[in-house]
């Protein structure tokens, strides 16, 4: 396992993009096609999604056209009549894609979505995040070097029953909630079957993605 994280962050180039939109720095259409491309990262069901349909429904009325460097393919009347038909499209989904743009910055930007996640811990681990009054995780050992929250119950039951009772007579799910905005600089790591899924922090990384626990940790099972 590595710790390194990723380079693309989509919710956070999704934030940056609608930002762009709204300022003028990209078009319409291109901000749509980009904000499409993001969405399978961003939300569950973007043909659900009252904002990211609309950016997914303009890319595909769009995908004939030319954007980008296949414009240095095109002939010049055929540039003509493309761009007549990119500005009519652009004015026609102006007022929808920027309301889209900004329901998406007011619902995602920082503080303003949690994630649930979950972790499975042993007893001494426990009566750290008792005494922390149920705020934090307490720092890594020098031989863990990761963290590892896992994204549903599941998982973390399945280690805590099978795993840390053996290792330590009793074992613990814990719930929480973190800023989905900060937890989005790190991607989903599949570890083995499907339920199987987790997020990798680095051990340095621990004390500011306590920070970011939005409420109190909470137990939701105990096995021994």
């Amino acid at each position: 396992m590595t710790s390194e994280k990723p380079t693309s962050w989509p919710l956070r180039n999704a934030l940056r993009t609608a930002q762009a939109v709204l300022d003028g720095e990209v078009g319409v259409i291109e901000g749509s096609i980009a904000l499409a491309a993001y969405a399978h990262d961003v939300v569950p069901d973007w043909a659900a999604d009252p904002d990211f349909v609309i950016f997914g429904a303009l890319a595909s009325e769009t995908d004939h056209l030319p954007l980008g460097e296949v414009r240095s393919l095109w002939s010049a009347t055929a540039l003509a009549k493309a761009d007549a038909e990119v500005e009519a499209i652009t004015e026609g989904h102006r007022t929808k894609v920027r309301q889209a743009c900004e329901n998406v910055i007011a619902r995602f930007s920082s503080g303003r979505r949690t994630i649930t996640l979950y972790r499975p811990v042993g007893p001494k681990e426990y009566e750290l995040i008792a005494a922390s009054g149920w705020r934090e995780f307490p720092p890594r050992l020098p031989d863990q070097p990761i963290f590892y929250p896992v994204t549903n119950e599941a998982y973390a039951t399945q280690i805590a029953r099978d795993w840390n009772v053996k290792a330590s007579g009793a074992g613990f799910v814990t719930r929480f909630q973190v800023d989905a905005y900060y937890l989005s600089r790190y991607r989903v790591e599949k570890v083995g079957g499907a339920i199987h899924t987790e997020y990798w922090i680095p051990a340095e990384d621990l004390p500011e993605f306590n920070r970011n626990i939005v409420g109190q940790i909470e137990v939701t099972a105990e096995f021994r």
